[in-house]
């Protein structure tokens, strides 16, 4: 079982700063996110908690996050990878986004795989493999139990790639996926042995915060994801 999780909301949403490789830290609001999504984690597994391995982001707000799910869930420690950061975005890094506008470089469509938008910065093709490639050699997919905390464009990434589909079928197939801050994914092999998604965006752990308007929708328990 793969669980994927998007750090809660940064100070680099607040104060209007670059994301990427901005290296900015939870907010209030970001923290009670997260801890609502740890929360809901533990409460799902109630007393049968699989063993799991951490993995995050070593940018402060995945890294933040990661401890908060650590606390939570009785987990020992986090795993930290430079390969799990979102997309570089090279000299825009650390820039307000007022400033970043003037080396933004625009890309002439937006189908281009192997385009910087910033000096330095990644190409969404380098972004892909470094991101999977990362992820392959640290851990087995298909075998281990994992929570990983990372960033919108790095699970994306991760979700193609177990889909079985390159940076270049994404494109081709103009296909994305939405995630939002302290989403919930949950990836997995279903009893016909497919790779399988179980659950996709899920906020449902905001329901009861102040000032979120979730869609209701039914999703498989646990007790269904859990065959390892």
């Amino acid at each position: 079982m793969i669980i994927l999780v998007r750090h809660g909301e940064a100070t680099h949403h607040t104060e209007h700063f670059t994301g990427g490789w901005t290296d900015s830290n939870l907010t209030d609001k970001g923290r009670r996110q997260i801890e609502a999504a740890a929360e809901k984690l533990a409460k799902d597994f109630s007393g049968k908690m699989p063993r799991f391995r951490i993995l995050c982001s070593d940018l402060k707000r995945a890294h933040e996050s990661a401890v908060i799910f650590a606390e939570k869930l009785g987990i020992e420690k986090v795993e930290d990878f430079a390969f799990l950061r979102e997309k570089n975005n090279g000299e825009a890094a650390g820039l307000k986004e007022s400033e970043a506008r003037s080396i933004y470089c625009p890309p002439p469509t937006l189908k281009e795989l192997d385009h910087r938008n910033y000096p330095g910065g990644e190409t969404r093709r380098e972004f892909f493999r470094r991101s999977v490639d990362g992820l392959h050699e640290a851990a087995d997919w298909d075998k281990e139990n994992l929570i990983i905390i990372s960033h919108k464009g790095t699970i994306q990434n991760i979700i193609f790639d177990w889909l079985g589909m390159d940076i270049e079928d994404v494109n081709r197939l103009n296909f994305s996926v939405d995630i939002l801050p302290s989403s919930l994914s949950v990836l997995g092999i279903n009893k016909w042995k497919e790779h399988a998604i179980f659950r996709l965006n899920d906020l449902s752990h905001l329901q009861a915060q102040e000032g979120y308007g979730i869609h209701k929708f039914k999703l498989g328990g646990i007790d269904a994801l859990y065959q390892k």
